[in-house]
């Protein structure tokens, strides 16, 4: 049995299939179509609907990607001050390139070699509020881009694949702050 269209009744939307139907049961290529009718299905069904999310999120009189990035700032200032003071209490040059990243372990560790990284390694295992704090901040950093992107995916109309792209770009990337002197930067490494 085919399905000539599908009718999404929340936004009036229809799907049509114009792939020709098959009568072979033992087709093998037969299920692969469905599945890609199917996630063509879902995906048309849902592309309204997330579009009317994004809008909402975007939306200038209560903007949620403002408020979050907002937070983020608010987060990552609190948090650069609290480094730089624990860091300086231990006597390290903050004149020197530092650059941080979370482990496996979701412990905040030093990711390059430092001359004082026995001391950076102390600090940081002294305060494990550190790493809690820079995972939040890596959390809604990665919230903030991946939101982002669904915006940029549907306003493309390229579909699936593209979101899994990147998606999948995304995810191989690891979170990171870099400081030097009274600057920092956080940001996303590949």
């Amino acid at each position: 049995m085919s399905i000539g269209s599908i009718n999404d009744t929340s936004n009036t939307q229809y799907v049509e299939n114009i792939q020709p139907r098959r009568e072979n049961a033992q087709d093998t290529s037969t299920a692969s179509a469905l599945s890609q009718l199917t996630d063509q299905a879902s995906l048309s069904a849902l592309a309204p609907r997330l579009q009317n999310i994004l809008k909402a999120i975007d939306h200038p009189d209560d903007n949620v990607m403002q408020a979050l990035s907002s937070n983020i700032s608010s987060l990552q200032d609190a948090f650069v001050d609290e480094i730089y003071t624990s860091l300086a209490a231990q006597g390290i040059d903050l004149s020197e390139k530092i650059t941080l990243q979370l482990n496996a372990e979701n412990q905040l560790t030093l990711a390059q070699e430092h001359a004082d990284k026995e001391k950076i390694e102390a600090a940081l295992a002294g305060k494990p509020e550190l790493s809690e704090a820079f995972s939040e901040i890596a959390s809604q950093s990665e919230l903030l881009r991946d939101v982002s992107n669904i915006g940029k995916v549907i306003g493309e109309r390229t579909g699936l694949q593209s979101y899994q792209s990147a998606s999948n770009a995304a995810s191989n990337n690891s979170y990171k702050i870099s400081m030097k002197g009274e600057m920092s930067h956080f940001y996303f490494a590949r």
